[in-house]
């Protein structure tokens, strides 16, 4: 009983670190919630739409839960970080229903939830206000629904990855349903029924919202539909990343410790003779073929392939040899223990008055002070990282990638915030400006639209006459807008030698 509430702490802890005291940052968090802040702005539920104008590359259901819990909390919290607990509220959805996957079929099914947790991919990405937490939710719950044979939880899985990020979840879900006929154990009329129930599940998700956007607009409909679903695979969608086929199978090498070692005991052992091992197996095929087909890739849309690799570590850690039980234990254990000290030193020299070169680069003119909510934090985070020894290796795994990540997002959340954030450039851009001024914008890009929208009030479309003009650029040279315009300020985040503004006056 004490192991288990030890684990549940563990695990609540995971979730909650980084999730509070940010701003957003760019690129996925800022956009992100620049689409959320246009329905607690206008109330409109129907089109994703950022600073003005439609944004249609996603389905809003992530954008939809973001806004209840900001809504829900006035007051209490800033709304990006009231917004933020929508990552939290998928990311736990993610971890039950992966453990309960793993409940009919392991001798430790929490071995699943905590190595995807304290997968070294999933860390960062799981405390961002990001639409593929709810994605994730979905397959997860989708796989469950595969290793139950129940259509019911299949379709609801599919229809929440649907309304998450289009068709890019279903696709591989039903996908993996169909080559699990394969496997003499999947070839049953129960399991073949549930297909049934699983696309009357779906409807209702994949009909309703996609009818309304239709309705309101043709054109959009066909930007979401055409252009963001197939044309991640055509280079449509002009997503970015990188044009590179072999980018996932390259990143699994760091982004899925420790679960990709585990799962090569898996599957040595059971030589897909057991159902869990043939469902994971086969998922994490059909994930790493289509992602790797798509046009672009980015280690974000790898997330997928967690699930899956976790799975199959669970089973592994059964018959992990020794050989390999001990390095992941010291990676683990000391891994943790010099990071954590370097964190702790490293603050405590930042208050001392000590600066070196590169940390001053990053983020010039940080004035470190102690917070005492986030020492308290800190010092919490370390106190359970030390008791995490007693307990089993996932566990100490996630537990010092909990300390390490904990520390970074209380004892040294200013200094990253500091150059992150857009709030001071907006502020001093704000100081040149009369109240209330109409400001047009020129060439930002999608995360600067959302956090000028949400600092500053400005959006798109901005009226012909408007006497103020902001541009970006990438140049530490000032742009022309014309003989009409005059410059009027100039600014950039600290540190920041890529992203440059420029405030002109109309004559």
């Amino acid at each position: 009983m004490i192991r288990t509430a030890g684990i549940c702490v563990l695990i609540a802890a995971w979730i909650l670190a980084g999730l509070f005291g940010h701003d957003p940052w760019k690129p996925d968090e800022a956009y992100t919630f620049g689409l959320v802040y246009h329905i607690l702005d206008t109330g409109d539920w129907l089109v994703p739409t950022l600073a003005g104008a439609p944004f249609v590359e996603k389905p809003p259901l992530f954008y939809w839960t973001a806004a209840l819990f900001a809504n829900a909390l006035p007051g209490l919290l800033p709304l990006h970080d009231a917004a933020r607990l929508a990552s939290a509220f998928y990311v736990a959805l993610t971890l039950a229903f992966t453990y309960l996957t793993a409940k009919d079929w392991c001798q430790s099914p929490i071995a699943a939830p905590l190595v995807l947790a304290g997968s070294l991919g999933y860390l960062q990405h799981a405390h961002q206000l990001i639409t593929d937490n709810a994605l994730m939710a979905g397959i997860a719950l989708g796989l469950l629904g595969l290793a139950r044979s129940s259509g019911l939880l299949l379709g609801t899985g599919a229809g929440i990855a649907f309304l998450s990020k289009g068709l890019l979840g279903p696709g591989m879900l039903g996908l993996t349903a169909i080559g699990l006929l394969l496997f003499r154990e999947w070839r049953t009329r129960a399991y073949l029924r549930s297909w049934l129930v699983a696309l009357a599940a779906f409807l209702p998700w994949a009909l309703i919202w996609p009818t309304l956007l239709y309705l309101h607009s043709p054109a959009l409909f066909h930007e979401w539909f055409w252009v963001n679903n197939l044309g991640r695979f055509t280079g449509e969608a002009g997503l970015g990343g990188v044009l590179d086929h072999a980018h996932y199978a390259k990143a699994l090498v760091w982004f899925a410790l420790p679960a990709w070692p585990l799962a090569i005991v898996a599957l040595a052992h059971d030589r897909l003779r057991s159902p869990l091992v043939q469902l994971a197996t086969l998922a994490f095929i059909v994930m790493l073929a289509v992602l790797s087909a798509a046009s672009s890739a980015r280690t974000l849309y790898g997330l997928p392939l967690l699930l899956p690799l976790a799975l199959l570590a669970a089973v592994g850690l059964e018959t992990v040899p020794r050989w390999l039980a001990w390095p992941l234990n010291v990676l683990a254990v000391g891994g943790a223990a010099v990071l954590g000290v370097l964190l702790w030193l490293g603050w405590f020299g930042l208050l001392g008055g000590w600066a070196p070169a590169s940390l001053e680069a990053y983020s010039p003119g940080f004035v470190p002070a102690i917070e005492p909510v986030a020492l308290g934090a800190a010092i919490a985070l370390t106190a359970l990282w030390l008791l995490s020894w007693r307990l089993s290796l996932p566990a100490r795994w996630l537990a010092g990638v909990t300390l390490v990540w904990g520390l970074a997002m209380t004892l040294w959340l200013g200094w990253l915030d500091h150059a992150k954030s857009y709030r001071g450039v907006i502020a001093e851009m704000q100081r040149a400006l009369p109240k209330g001024a109409c400001v047009a914008a020129r060439n930002l890009t999608e995360p600067q639209r959302a956090m000028f929208h949400y600092h500053a009030g400005i959006r798109a479309p901005a009226a012909a006459d408007c006497p103020w003009l902001l541009i970006h650029s990438g140049s530490a040279q000032p742009p022309e807008p014309g003989d009409a315009w005059k410059l009027a300020w100039r600014g950039t985040r600290p540190g920041d030698t890529k992203e440059f503004f420029w405030l002109y006056r109309r004559g």
